[in-house]
């Protein structure tokens, strides 16, 4: 018998007044409403399918928030999934995958890779959000459970719309209850020998993805192969028989998995499988569909039955328009979905997942943001500028010890080898395991030729006492002249100090192309070195022009980023693209003021406006910016050497700013740049 994840067993349905538990005080941190349903929901056993949620607030409700108010209620939420089939969030500020993404894994449920499924897929976000079937426009997609033919099928899909068609391409979903009801009621005789034998489904996979065909899923994408050998051990540890057959091709056939199952959590037997799916829809070239299901003992499905079955479940089905940003997620045991045909362009993607990730991995696992590349980038991090080297291992070691896992770090900052002794005592002490950790560093401005970015880097893991980086950047879209590790490290602004020269004249640019450092950096992560690569101080033209040619787009932008520099345009043109956004001076003039780059005068925490949200939501002044930027849906990086500054700057998540009180910060914005290469070195790169 198939194993299947068994997560908490329902109990009576909660009052949407005592659904999420989480208001503090005065300040109810509850975003959510399900006080509007879905006119098109149908209502069984008292609960609504889908059950809705949209914001109490469209002002404010994006990503950052959403996923908040997920994780802080994950459990009642999946379980609300389970009891109601379905749970569709609508009317989120939601832009791109990715910020999707972030919200989704918020439930705590467990990706899984897509292996077995019959559609053609393209990896969107990592292995994390897939392209739906990419079937003709003009063909159905008939009712179906996700990859009920395969052993181990996903508990929960997530769907989400980036782009409704213009007409038609709607996801109807049927509770899969409903349907067993109906055919043990009309065909009794075969509803018991779907149950007793079980189904086997037959099917013929070409050597390539075959994109005009809802079945055209390759074999070697099936089963994650490169050769017949591979696919032939996947097959094998599925349980199928196979046959090679002509043009590279492969003739399937399963192992009998169950058509009617018990789902464990509530008692009710379900109608779970692909059976009228495959009889009326796995059809193409290659395929038969009155051939593509059999019983368990090889004797013929009923045809008039399951023809009647699905004439019942178009009529059952609950099938509504999508708007752009809806997320909707499916218990997979409790209901079917299927797709209809549509006209003009349409971005649905998903998600496939099984069970929950483990409760103790959850626990240690700080809030985050998911990239384009699917790994999670820690929402605060502490950055390591201008902390001093004497104090960076004691920092490195309380900063883990607070609730820290992002450490940002750079060359250029000089204190590489003192930030890697502190993580290497935090290791050594089991308080965390580096892959738990995500490590930050930069390439300096000296080594953008294409020979110098690995050293570059050996030299930064060195430094740090790791074998890999989770994130790689270049620090500044400037290229600088060599100098040597062996002659000066970090190199600096200057390439010769001892000329003592007038510091912009010190500074000697090379004419390196962008595309070649770039290229330089795709490799890195090709070799293993690196993770996930970024950039830094880069705006929107640079950005454009790197894409051009970039195999592996940027996944973080890092800029100067407080409301006296808010940079809404830079932030809107990322959250097109699905570029992450890390912003550092979080608190603005602070970390310049011993540089002589900024007066006391202009410390945003010393305005009336800052204090007084502060004074009322019992919050510092640093919190409440800090926290500004979170909802913005950016990371921050603030820097200290305190302790109870690294306290007070990660403590942001148990308070919420209002849409008024977000508007009232933001309206500090004067562009006011306190680190700007056009000021110091006379070097611009924002004009």
């Amino acid at each position: 018998t198939p194993s299947f994840p068994i997560l908490p067993s329902p109990s009576l349905p909660l009052p949407p007044s005592l659904l999420f538990h989480h208001a503090m005080g005065d300040d109810a941190m509850i975003i959510v409403t399900t006080d509007r349903p879905l006119a098109e929901a149908k209502v069984y056993d008292g609960r609504a399918f889908p059950l809705t949620y949209r914001p109490k607030d469209p002002k404010n409700c994006g990503a950052f928030l959403l996923a908040d108010h997920i994780r802080k209620n994950k459990e009642t939420i999946v379980k609300q999934v389970m009891e109601h089939g379905a749970v569709l969030f609508r009317g989120f500020d939601l832009r791109n995958p990715e910020e999707q993404a972030t919200a989704i894994l918020s439930l705590g449920l467990k990706s899984m890779p897509y292996v077995g499924g019959a559609a053609v897929r393209r990896k969107i976000v990592g292995e994390i959000i897939m392209t739906t079937n990419e079937s003709p426009p003009s063909e159905p997609v008939p009712f179906h459970h996700e990859m009920a033919q395969t052993p181990n099928p996903p508990s929960h899909l997530a769907f989400m719309c980036q782009l409704p068609a213009k007409k038609g391409g709607a996801t109807p979903i049927l509770k899969s209850t409903a349907v067993y009801t109906y055919l043990k009621t009309k065909h009794p005789k075969f509803c018991d020998k779907l149950e007793k034998l079980g189904v086997r489904y037959v099917r013929v996979m070409p050597g390539e993805d075959d994109e005009k065909s809802a079945i055209g899923r390759s074999w070697r994408n099936t089963f994650n192969a490169t050769t017949k050998e591979e696919a032939e051990a996947a097959m094998r540890k599925l349980g199928s028989t196979w046959e090679w057959l002509e043009g590279d091709c492969v003739k399937t056939i399963t192992a009998t998995v169950p058509a009617i199952r018990t789902d464990d959590r509530t008692g009710e037997k379900v109608f779970f499988n692909s059976v009228v799916a495959a009889f009326l829809g796995w059809v193409d070239a290659r395929n038969d569909p009155t051939k593509a299901v059999v019983l368990g003992d090889g004797s013929a499905v009923d045809a008039a039955a399951l023809r009647d079955v699905a004439g019942f479940m178009d009529k059952e089905k609950v099938s509504f328009a999508w708007e752009a940003g809806d997320v909707l997620v499916v218990d997979n045991w409790q209901a079917m979905h299927s797709r209809q045909p549509f006209e003009g362009p349409r971005t649905v993607l998903a998600s496939v997942f099984r069970g929950k990730v483990a409760e103790e991995d959850e626990k240690k696992k700080p809030a985050t943001a998911t990239l384009s590349t699917g790994d999670a980038i820690p929402l605060v991090g502490l950055g390591m500028w201008k902390v001093p080297k004497d104090v960076c291992p004691k920092v490195v070691v309380q900063a883990i010890r607070a609730g820290y896992r992002c450490f940002d770090n750079a060359c250029d900052y000089g204190n590489e080898e003192e930030v890697g002794r502190g993580l290497r005592e935090a290791l050594d002490a089991k308080l965390v395991k580096r892959e738990d950790l995500w490590i930050t560093s930069k390439l300096w401005n000296t080594y953008h030729a294409k020979e110098h970015v690995r050293p570059a880097c050996l030299k930064t893991l060195k430094d740090l006492g790791l074998k890999y980086l989770d994130l790689y950047m270049i620090h500044f879209p400037i290229a600088q002249k060599f100098v040597p590790f062996e002659k000066r490290y970090p190199p600096e602004w200057s390439y010769d100090p001892e000329q003592k020269l007038e510091f912009t004249k010190s500074i000697v640019q090379v004419p390196v192309p962008l595309r070649e450092t770039w290229e330089a950096m795709e490799a890195l992560v090709e070799e293993g070195l690196v993770k996930n690569i970024g950039i830094c101080n880069f705006n929107t033209a640079l950005i454009r022009e790197l894409m051009k040619t970039a195999k592996i787009k940027p996944c973080v932008l890092q800029v100067e980023l407080h409301p006296y520099l808010a940079q809404e345009k830079l932030m809107r043109f990322c959250r097109k693209e699905g570029i992450h956004m890390t912003g550092f001076s979080n608190l603005g003039a602070p970390s310049y003021v011993e540089l002589g780059m900024a007066t006391k005068s202009e410390f945003v925490l010393e305005k009336k406006v800052v204090k007084d949200i502060a004074s009322k939501k019992g919050k510092t002044p640093a919190q409440v910016v800090l926290r500004w930027h979170l909802q913005r849906g950016n990371s921050i990086i603030p820097k200290t050497s305190k302790e109870h500054r690294l306290k007070e700057n990660i403590g942001l998540f148990d308070f919420t700013l209002t849409s008024d009180e977000m508007a009232q910060i933001s309206s500090l914005d004067m562009h006011k740049r306190f680190n700007d290469p056009g000021v110091f070195a006379d070097i611009p790169i924002y004009d």
